[in-house]
């Protein structure tokens, strides 16, 4: 008798996943292909924002109201300009994907002109809008202007008078720095700043004239490796001021070194969407902007006006320039003429070993 219930069970168990089976397959497919960093450097960060994709696109196709079914199609660039351009050429060629998601600015710049070419849309996670070139271009992450916001109201709230600003020589530096130097000047706080190459390794010298400084705070814009050398050496001489970082912070596999240091920049990805999505222990920066990503692109099929089966990029396009305001799980977001999703900043510490929101 057993065995007849369990076979009954199998049964309709099988016709339940067929039918399901079927009611997707009658929906017409959104093919979105990702060029993550799966492996190498980043592949901390590729792997969190993969997650993120995943359970993004799983709640998207759980609604039954869907018009369509949402397939993704995941691929490792390891952040090599290379093989980014061999698999965007996949992704729009062999696959025919209808958006492309590229992460951070060597992605960025290498599809966003390939989307115009071939009027395909595409999401890019990552600082700098100089690849937002057309309608078909997209950007969901935190602008400069709004970390650099989020850096001025840091040192209000701590009282922060002067400020000692630690810059990598890298593109993007000084995209931040000029930017912010006014916002500090119009607040009357001081400021020194300090540069140095990338691949330097020995900051001795630069730690001790900041430990002699008048500043209350250092402010860093660096990145691995250099800036968890920096860090260590800031411990090894018991440098007492507030410790600020940039969004290079997050980037680190080795947040113990940071202990009590501050990060300004993104919304972290809090500790229970961190075990939804199976990312405890690891380090899940930006995860978020990657859940929303997909929730935009979801919500421009479903609702664009269109003549066609399926929208067309100029179609999905226009309807997102046509909402004034977003919102997601980084909070209230707005889109501007160029294509920028605008959200606000956050500051985090790092506590045991954790990012978490300041107090």
């Amino acid at each position: 008798m057993k065995k007849l219930v369990l076979i009954l069970s199998c049964i309709l168990a099988l016709g339940a996943c067929k039918e399901e089976k079927q009611e997707v397959q009658a929906k017409p497919v959104i093919k979105i292909g990702a060029s993550l960093p799966l492996s190498g450097n980043m592949a901390s960060i590729g792997n969190a924002a993969h997650k993120a994709l995943i359970a993004s696109f799983k709640d998207i196709n759980q609604n039954p109201k869907n018009k369509y079914y949402y397939e993704l199609i995941m691929e490792n660039d390891q952040m090599d300009p290379k093989l980014v351009n061999n698999i965007a050429h996949k992704l729009i060629y062999n696959d025919k994907v209808n958006v492309i998601i590229s992460y951070f600015s060597v992605a960025n710049r290498i599809v966003a002109p390939m989307a115009v070419k071939n009027k395909l849309i595409n999401f890019m996670i990552g600082f700098g809008d100089d690849s937002l070139i057309s309608p078909y271009n997209f950007q969901n992450f935190l602008t400069v202007e709004a970390e650099n916001e989020a850096v001025v109201e840091f040192f209000k709230k701590h009282k922060v008078k002067n400020v000692d600003l630690i810059y990598q020589n890298i593109g993007a530096a000084d995209e931040f720095l000029a930017p912010l130097l006014p916002k500090l000047e119009a607040e009357n706080i001081g400021y020194t700043v300090h540069r140095f190459n990338k691949g330097e390794r020995d900051f001795k010298i630069l730690i001790s004239k900041i430990k002699e400084s008048p500043s209350e705070a250092v402010f860093i814009y660096a990145f691995e490796p250099e800036a968890d050398i920096l860090t260590q050496e800031i411990r090894t001489q018991n440098l007492e001021k507030y410790i600020a970082y940039n969004d290079g912070l997050p980037m680190t596999n080795n947040y113990l070194i940071y202990e009590g240091y501050y990060n300004i920049g993104s919304i972290m990805t809090s500790e229970n969407l961190k075990k939804t999505w199976g990312l405890e222990g690891q380090n899940a920066a930006y995860a978020m902007y990657l859940y929303d990503t997909g929730k935009i692109i979801a919500e421009a099929y479903e609702n664009a006006p269109t003549q066609n089966k399926i929208p067309n990029a100029d179609e999905l396009s226009k309807y997102l320039h046509s909402k004034p305001k977003y919102s997601g799980l980084v909070g209230d977001f707005w889109l501007d003429e160029k294509g920028q999703f605008h959200s606000k900043g956050q500051t985090t510490i790092v506590k045991n070993g954790q990012m978490t929101t300041e107090e």
